[in-house]
């Protein structure tokens, strides 16, 4: 459980550092960007409540 805050952070700057990359590849706006923080807020929420639920049966 000690780690927690490091997964979800790694979770969610692997998407939008990519996104990040993705926009300066393609010369778009934060098209990428955004979608990448959503992605990753959505699979870092996702993979804590996976978690919280192991540690609680």
């Amino acid at each position: 459980m000690a780690g927690i805050g490091l997964f979800f952070a790694a979770s969610v700057l692997v998407p939008l550092l990519a996104g990040v990359g993705l926009d300066s590849w393609l010369h778009t706006g934060p098209v990428f960007v955004l979608v990448g923080l959503f992605v990753g807020l959505a699979a870092g929420g996702v993979a804590i409540w996976m978690k919280v639920r192991e540690f609680t049966k």
